[in-house]
Order: C-alpha cells, then sequence, then structure tokens
C-alpha cells in the first residue's frame, strides 16, 4: 500500500462526505462504520492480499468509532476514514503503523481515549455491498 493509493482513498472519502455537508467534521458524524467499511472494501479491491479488520473505540459517552486495521504482512497500518469526527483539523486518513495487535490497540486508546477492540474481519465485498454502503452513507 503505497502513499499514491492512501492519498486517493482520502480524495475519494473526502469527495464522499463533502456530499453530505461542506464541513468534514459534521459530514463525518456518525459515518464512521458505514465509510470504515467502503474503505475496507476499496483496500481488499485493490489490495486483496491483505488482512483488513475493523477495531471499535467505546467511550464513556456511549459514542463509538470504528478505525481500519491494514495488515501488509510487516506492519499494521492505523486508518480512520472518518477522522474528522475525533480530529476536525486533521489532514491525512493515515493515523500510524504499529507492529502487532496489541500495539494497536495501545496507540489508539493513548490517541483517543477509550476502550478498544477488534471488532470484524473483513473479506472482499462486492459491488452490491460497496452500493448499499454508498447509498447509506449519501441518505444518513
Amino acid at each position: 500500500m503505497d502513499n499514491n493509493f492512501m492519498e486517493n482513498i482520502q480524495r475519494r472519502v473526502m469527495g464522499l462526505l463533502l456530499t453530505r455537508s461542506g464541513n468534514l467534521q459534521v459530514a463525518a458524524r456518525d459515518q464512521c462504520s458505514e465509510v470504515a467499511r467502503i474503505v475496507g472494501c476499496w483496500i481488499l479491491d485493490e489490495y486483496p492480499e491483505h488482512g483488513v479488520q475493523i477495531c471499535k473505540g467505546t467511550f464513556s459517552d456511549e459514542s463509538s468509532h470504528d478505525i481500519l486495521i491494514i495488515d501488509d504482512g510487516k506492519l499494521l497500518f492505523l486508518v480512520d476514514p472518518t477522522i474528522w469526527q475525533k480530529f476536525p483539523e486533521s489532514e491525512n486518513i493515515f493515523v500510524g503503523s504499529v507492529n502487532d495487535m496489541p500495539g494497536a490497540v495501545s496507540f489508539l486508546e493513548e490517541k483517543y481515549g477509550g476502550t478498544w477492540k477488534l471488532s470484524e474481519i473483513m473479506q472482499k465485498c462486492d459491488e452490491n455491498y460497496q452500493q448499499e454502503l454508498l447509498d447509506i452513507i449519501k441518505k444518513n
């Protein structure tokens, strides 16, 4: 997974969210589940050999947030497709990289707070599922 690919993913996410609102923080609100899944689908379309997992954080106010963890066999890359919910000034959906899942959980708890755990292992998505996700995102 190279920088150009991640930049293209970020542009796609921003374009999708900005159809909802001109403000990324507002547009990303309550969208992390579907947006994380559609981005996971896009990553698996391009890199089917990578492992893609969703890690869910839960917070004291009973809210939650989803982060993608991409495993290329060497490192785990943490990607937050709706980072603007938590960090409105962020310029990048790439959050960081770690060596293992305990390192990912520790990193996320330090950066975001809350309690984090693996919630889903993604598989390659068909076009119908991807369209369902896009429809949900556009309607929310």
